[in-house]
């Protein structure tokens, strides 16, 4: 049987805001506060933010094929230090575009060594769509504003990887080094995800190979 395609095949751009964040960690409370959509995992120390975009690939059995993937984040990061001369003020940015839904307590937990689709993750390479990773810390030629946070260090794990799930899960995290955090201001600006892509439609063979593919990463 012929089957038409209703949708528009080519080029196509992503979206997806996230606001910003900015709060106090209040130990009696039990760790960070929810606030505009972001929540702490389990046990407090991190927050994070998680939305979806809704593809709609299935209606037309069709492939997105990533072209590039880009997080716009205008704004200043902000860190308090616990209490005077709290070496560890910094934090660490990571920011998640999965084929998959992610567990944020287990990434909460490898942050520091691996990463959603690296080794002993329980994630596959192919499903982490963009995946970066930043290290966050106070730069002292602020002076009296050293508490905004500057980049030291960045790395990339994204696999661009072409799927046809129907939603795009999309994550924003921000994980403390210290653990002594009672009364630390951390802040995050208002940021976009941008996933541009070429919808294209497959041979059969290869279309129905993906979506076995993907079947199985969901079972995981």
């Amino acid at each position: 049987m012929d089957k038409k395609t209703r949708a528009l095949t080519g080029p196509r751009q992503l979206k997806l805001m996230v606001p910003m964040y900015y709060n106090t960690f209040d130990t009696a409370a039990g760790g960070w506060p929810a606030m505009n959509g972001w929540k702490p995992t389990t046990g407090g120390l991190s927050i994070f933010y998680e939305s979806y975009i809704d593809v709609n690939l299935a209606l037309d059995d069709l492939t997105m094929f990533p072209q590039a993937a880009i997080l716009q984040d205008p704004g200043v990061y902000y860190r308090t230090p616990s209490v005077p001369g709290d070496l560890a003020n910094m934090f660490h940015v990571i920011d998640i575009v999965s084929t998959k839904r992610l567990n944020m307590d287990l990434v909460s937990n490898v942050a520091r060594n691996s990463l959603p689709g690296m080794l002993d993750t329980e994630e596959d390479f192919n499903q982490i769509i963009m995946g970066t990773w930043r290290l966050m810390a106070s730069n002292s030629t602020f002076g009296l504003e050293g508490n905004v946070q500057t980049t030291v260090d960045a790395k990339d794990f994204s696999s661009a990887s072409p799927f046809a799930q129907d939603k795009l899960w999309c994550y924003r995290m921000l994980i403390n080094v210290s653990s002594n955090l009672d009364a630390t201001v951390i802040g995050a600006p208002a940021s976009r995800f941008i996933i541009q892509v070429i919808v294209g439609k497959e041979n059969d063979m290869p279309y129905m190979m993906r979506l076995k593919n993907s079947y199985e990463l969901q079972q995981l």
